[in-house]
This record gives C-alpha cells, sequence and structure tokens, in this order.
C-alpha cells in the first residue's frame, strides 16, 4: 500500500472517533471514555449519529451473547481498532475476560498509548493489583490488555504480536473488525482469515462492513474516500451482502 493511501486509511479511525465522540455528547449511549481520545467534535448529521449508534449497539449484542455462551474466560482480538473503548466499557459494566487484544498500524497505537499513558482513569481500570505494566511508543501490555502496533499483512509480524500479547490458541476467541477488511486487497484478508480459522479451535468473527456498494450511496462514499486517497482495495467483497458473507 503506498504511503499516501496508507495514511489516509489511518485517518479513517480518527473519523470514525470523531462521529462517535458527537453521538455520544448528544446522548445517543454512553461512554465516558470516549473523551478522553478524542476531545471535541462537531455536531454531525442526525443519520449519522444514527449510523453510528446502529454499529455500536449491533457489535455490543454479539459480544454479549458470546460471552454469554462461553464465560469470562475468553479472549477478544479487536483488529483494526484505534481509539475504540471497548474494553473500558466492558471493565465498567463489571464484565472482565481472560484476554483483550487490539491490534492496528503503528501509527494508530502509538497515540492510543500515548492517551492511555496520559490518563489516570484508564490506567487504574487497566492495572488490578500488583500487576506488571509493559508501555513502549507502540505497544502496552498488562494483564488482560494489550494494543500491539502491527500491519495484519504480515503475517509472521503478526505471530509474534501475538505471542508478546499472550495470546491463547486454546481459549474461545472473538475476532472483531469494523470497517477494516475493507481497506486490504481480497486475497490477503483470505490469508489473514485461513490463518486465524487454522489457529484457533473455537472462534467467533464479526465483521461490521459496507455493503451494496453499487448504489447511489456507495458511489458517493467511494468517490469521497478516493478523492482523499483512500482506496477501498477489498471493494469487490462489499458488493453485496453475499458477496461479503462469500
Amino acid at each position: 500500500m503506498a504511503a499516501l493511501g496508507l495514511e489516509a486509511v489511518q485517518a479513517t479511525n480518527d473519523d470514525a472517533s470523531l462521529c462517535k465522540r458527537a453521538a455520544v455528547h448528544l446522548g445517543y449511549w454512553k461512554d465516558p471514555f470516549i473523551s478522553l481520545f478524542i476531545r471535541n467534535s462537531d455536531r454531525k448529521a442526525p443519520e449519522i449519529n444514527r449510523g453510528y449508534y446502529a454499529r455500536v449497539k449491533g457489535v455490543e449484542m454479539f459480544i454479549h451473547k458470546f460471552l454469554q455462551r462461553v464465560g469470562s474466560n475468553c479472549q477478544i482480538l479487536n483488529l483494526g481498532a484505534g481509539f475504540d473503548t471497548l474494553y473500558w466499557r466492558l471493565k465498567e459494566a463489571g464484565i472482565r475476560i481472560t484476554n483483550f487484544v487490539e491490534l492496528d498500524f503503528p501509527a494508530v497505537t502509538s497515540k492510543k498509548c500515548h492517551f492511555i499513558k496520559k490518563s489516570q482513569l484508564l490506567l487504574d481500570m487497566i492495572q488490578v493489583g500488583d500487576g506488571e505494566v509493559m508501555i513502549s511508543n507502540t505497544d502496552f501490555h498488562s494483564n488482560d490488555y494489550h494494543v500491539v502496533g502491527v500491519d495484519l499483512c504480515d503475517l509472521e509480524q503478526l505471530k509474534t504480536k501475538l505471542s508478546e500479547a499472550g495470546v491463547n490458541e486454546s481459549l474461545p476467541t472473538l475476532f472483531l473488525t469494523e470497517c477494516v477488511l475493507v481497506y486490504i486487497e481480497s486475497e490477503k484478508v483470505d490469508r489473514l482469515l485461513s490463518f486465524f480459522a487454522s489457529k484457533f479451535r473455537t472462534a467467533l468473527f464479526v465483521n461490521y462492513e459496507q455493503v451494496n456498494m453499487d448504489d447511489r450511496f456507495g458511489n458517493m462514499m467511494t468517490s469521497n474516500l478516493r478523492a482523499r486517497g483512500c482506496l477501498l482495495a477489498g471493494v469487490n467483497a462489499c458488493k453485496s451482502l453475499d458477496s461479503q458473507k462469500q
């Protein structure tokens, strides 16, 4: 991926975080942690607020069903997590799991690590008892929470990072991707998913992705992203719901 395109993809994290911050500010859902990563946000159109509400609540529904089925001795791997606050929202709700791992480009994780280090609230909720916390420029490791900077297409590096985060392939594992795979070439996505499928015994894959990209709204979205230098490398898998399932 060209440097310009890579930067544009990484910038989509900022866009999504700003939209979530704006919707939370208006009371669409409660998230006292998003403001620690995004200070301010302009008002967004009601359609955007409702869209993000549906996204957040839809994903939460599957997460809670997964946890009800397998219990707390499990893992969540959030791919392309950006500034997502799910770990803290689960903690606030009294839900603790064995291991929670976030993966994103190092340029994104370095910013997240910076914000975490600045917030005593976030640190206090992560660190329980005498558990050790290790922080580098791009990675964060604690007993049950890890942020790792990695290119998801580099499987050898990914294996190393998962090991460093204490990932246990025998535990029930939920893989979460929100508007991530559409930015990756389909053949690379195939390799990534095949890698996970071959390694983990029990897994649920939750993917929130664009579909119907050939309609008027989809064409406008594609055009706007292209103008910013952000190409949807995996758009062919998002032509319809059937192509996404395939």
